[in-house]
């Protein structure tokens, strides 16, 4: 019993750091489609810290690079460019591969300076997911401790790589683009899922667009928004209808990918 609690509670903390990327590091760092509290930030920036051992500054950068060579040459995760299995099993090693380019972080995320907070502890990814794997040892024993922390990596990992992979391969779109939208990816990945959206207007604070579409961070930024721990910037139900790469809605597969290529 508890072995299933810890993963459990690993996948939760999963839920929660991928909850965590797509408010903090993806709509509010890289796109700038809302702005958040001093203190809430913060908050965002520790558990980034502690559950994805990501550095922030990183993160964008390798990000704004995939909007900017999205799945043609230059794209650090492209399963077009790669293929769709290493995408979906080696995502992590394309993410620190194109990470550690010094060059791709001044270019693309050159107004996010590492700040003090980031020198003496936030770029220290591994000590701060270190710290998580303690805290579950310490509360749940050895072995279910770090099985929760092992389900948190895995987990985490996978949502990641779906993203990138079945993102760009699987699913249906509304807009004229390489990304596809994956409603029941979206639900457990906070909205990503809906990549051919955000790929569509990478500045829209909300990654729904249609009926029957739904962005599970959207209440989370309304309730923050309502609490005054959150402003949204971008416009949110504005263009999707007229959008100028609107096309009728087609669905994608490995096998129609191939054709076109």
């Amino acid at each position: 019993m508890d072995y299933v609690v810890a993963v459990l509670v690993g996948l939760g903390l999963a839920e929660v750091a991928t909850l965590i990327t797509t408010l903090y590091l993806h709509r509010v760092l890289s796109h700038k489609a809302i702005r958040l509290h001093p203190a809430l930030t913060i908050l965002l920036r520790l558990g980034t810290w502690m559950l994805t051992s990501i550095s922030p500054r990183e993160w964008v950068a390798v990000h704004r690079k995939h909007h900017n060579f999205s799945d043609v040459e230059g794209d650090p995760h492209s399963p077009y460019i790669e293929g769709y299995w290493k995408i979906m099993l080696a995502n992590v090693y394309y993410y620190r591969r194109e990470a550690n380019n010094d060059n791709t972080l001044e270019k693309y995320a050159a107004d996010l300076p590492y700040d003090r907070l980031d020198r003496v502890l936030f770029r220290r990814g591994t000590l701060g997911f270190s710290l998580t794997g303690l805290i579950l040892v310490v509360l749940m024993g050895l072995g279910p401790g770090l099985v929760a922390l092992l389900t948190l990596a895995v987990v985490y990992l996978v949502l990641n790589a779906a993203i990138n992979g079945a993102g760009h391969t699987f699913g249906y779109k509304s807009f004229k683009n390489d990304a596809t939208n994956l409603r029941l990816l979206a639900l457990i990945t906070f909205g990503e899922g809906l990549h051919n959206n955000h790929h569509a207007r990478p500045a829209s604070p909300k990654l729904s667009a249609f009926r029957g579409e739904f962005d599970p961070a959207w209440p989370v930024i309304r309730l923050l928004v309502a609490l005054r721990l959150a402003e949204v910037i971008g416009k949110v139900n504005e263009g999707w209808e007229d959008h100028r790469r609107r096309i009728p809605s087609t669905t994608a597969s490995p096998a129609s990918i191939s054709a076109e290529d």
